[in-house]
């Protein structure tokens, strides 16, 4: 079954969504009416996933799916055995913790889990609950004097499968304490950077340039002068470890359980940039810009696609329409100058990539348009409760999303969303984009195109009538569980709002809601949560082996799905 995080909102049906089919095949269903005055017991034995050790004193919980006050919790003996017994027949996820360990649930593969299924003819005894021990990541910051860096902002980055590619994403940051340390504990085994940005102690901002006019062409004139000292004009670039100032050159740390990784780095400091930008009016070469002219400019460093670091950049006007930006250090950068002029503002957004002290000037063309637009069922009708509507860049994966009103309104005003291509998706385990179109903007299929410099206004008409294709995993004609279920639309390129996974049960049975009307294969995978399923080729040796469905409006399938191995 799948756990509600928000990674994979739109790849499964929520937790509370989710109900076993009405029979299994070789198993019998788990709840039937004559069955409604029996108890059951779910048993086993919570061990450690590295050396099989039973575990005593881990605290093992259950709670009924759709069951109001239905929680118990035991602590495992001495033995590691725990027991809930006089069950009625259900839906249970089963949940551990334990000081040392992770927190987690039965067979949990990050987003999805195995829930019990309790029933009759259903065997819910001696199951084994694997937990994996804590792992962590911890260092120290140094400066070039090898003393401490205090509040640095340390990011860790984790690499691994997301939404079916393999891609980085920020996990957690932490700032340092007063003696430079930090760490990162609870860490599930995966591959890992680490990355700091902090600005020296000593370093002094001071503006390097100034302003002239040229009578004759009206033309505003930047110069440089010296009122700073250029040794203390210094920044530190953010570092990844163990010394490198672009991920590329990062050295992943590869994290099992139970392991206790140091990653120290050392700063040094290099000289700040300047960057000096021009709105449209100031860089005219003839007439007048608007003296009233304002503006300012908000900065973060791209660390890799799709996430980004803050920067202790400043900026000041030195004229109309003219921003400096002072303290940068090299990288790649987003830029993001706002300006006011008579009244009127304006976004623009671009990313830079800087080596030196630059110039540029941000026309028209990069211009940030308000996206603001209104989700709402096929009937007319808003969906309740209100969605989040997600904007997912096509290239980057960058994400900006808004919650909608209880009307359907939505507006990303305070999110300068930069010109591109964005799928445009909704966060529900029910329901999902049918069709879009916009204003201001080129809408097709549920993607959209956004230039720059309009105000883009967004109509998402939500499939009113999605369907549900439920089964059973078999192996050898016996359910199998933990296992892998993706459902496949027939077109699979650029069409991630339709995928659906979930992890089969612990009778091999898989629910998958909210399936937009179409032509799908349902395949189930044995280990294969590192498949980076999304890229094209990799799905397509599973699908001769898997179930072909037609899905339509309201629709409720049942399937047995043949387990395959990895390929």
């Amino acid at each position: 079954m799948m756990l509600q995080m928000f990674l994979c909102f739109l790849l499964a049906g929520g937790w509370g969504q989710k109900q076993a089919p009405s029979d299994p095949g070789t198993a019998a269903g788990p709840a039937a009416a004559a069955s409604a005055q029996k108890s059951f017991r779910i048993s086993g034995t919570v061990v450690d996933a590295m050396s099989g050790q039973p575990l005593a004193h881990a605290q093992v919980s259950i709670s009924a799916q759709g069951v109001r006050d239905s929680g118990q919790s035991v602590v495992t003996a001495e033995d590691g055995r725990f027991v809930f017994e006089n069950l009625p027949a259900g839906h249970y996820p089963l949940f551990a913790r334990r000081k040392g360990y992770l927190q987690q649930f039965y067979k949990q593969h990050d987003q999805f889990s195995t829930a019990i299924i309790v029933g009759p003819d259903l065997n819910t005894e001696d199951l084994r609950f694997e937990m994996r021990p804590d792992a962590s990541i911890a260092g120290q910051v140094l400066d070039e004097m090898s003393e401490p860096v205090r509040n640095a902002q340390v990011m860790l980055l984790r690499r691994g499968v997301a939404l079916g590619r393999r891609s980085n994403w920020q996990e957690n940051t932490v700032q340092t304490d007063d003696l430079g340390r930090f760490r990162f504990g609870h860490l599930e085994p995966a591959m890992y950077f680490v990355g700091v940005s902090a600005s020296p102690w000593y370093a002094q901002r001071g503006a390097l340039r100034r302003v002239t006019r040229n009578d004759a062409s009206g033309q505003t004139t930047v110069q440089e002068i010296i009122n700073a000292e250029p040794e203390l004009d210094v920044v530190y670039p953010i570092t990844f470890f163990p010394n490198a100032t672009d991920i590329s050159g990062a050295a992943p740390i590869t994290v099992h359980s139970g392991d206790a990784e140091t990653a120290d780095l050392r700063l040094q400091p290099v000289s700040s940039l300047h960057m000096i930008v021009r709105s449209a009016s100031a860089a005219a070469s003839s007439g007048e810009p608007a003296e009233n002219e304002n503006v300012w400019a908000q900065v973060t460093q791209v660390v890799a696609d799709g996430i980004q670091m803050g920067v202790q950049a400043s900026n000041q006007q030195i004229a109309p329409g003219i921003v400096e930006i002072s303290g940068l250090p090299p990288g790649r950068f987003n830029l993001r100058v706002n300006s006011n002029k008579n009244g009127e503002t304006m976004s623009r957004s671009q990313e830079i990539q800087l080596a030196g002290n630059a110039e540029m000037t941000l026309s028209d063309a990069n211009a940030s348009g308000t996206v603001s637009g209104v989700a709402k069922l096929e009937s007319g009708v808003a969906l309740v409760p209100a969605p989040t509507i997600l904007l997912r860049a096509k290239g980057s994966g960058e994400r900006f999303e808004a919650q909608a009103d209880q009307n359907g309104e939505f507006s990303l005003k305070d999110q300068a969303v930069p010109p591109g291509t964005y799928d445009v998706l909704i966060q529900s385990a029910t329901v999902a984009v049918k069709s879009l179109s916009a204003t201001g903007a080129k809408a097709s299929g549920r993607r959209v195109e956004m230039t720059g410099g309009q105000d883009v206004r967004l109509k998402v008409m939500l499939s009113e009538g999605t369907g549900r294709v439920t089964g059973f995993a078999v192996k050898d004609g016996k359910p199998v569980d933990g296992v892998m279920i993706v459902l496949v639309p027939e077109v699979p390129e650029d069409n991630l709002v339709l995928f659906r996974r979930d992890q089969s049960d612990s009778d091999g049975s898989f629910a998958l809601p909210g399936v937009h009307p179409g032509k799908y294969t349902v395949v189930a995978i044995e280990n294969g949560w590192e498949l980076e399923w999304l890229t094209p080729g990799v799905l397509e040796k599973y699908l001769a082996g898997g179930e072909v469905v037609q899905v339509t409006a309201s629709a409720k399938i049942e399937v047995k799905v043949k387990v395959q191995p990895p390929r």
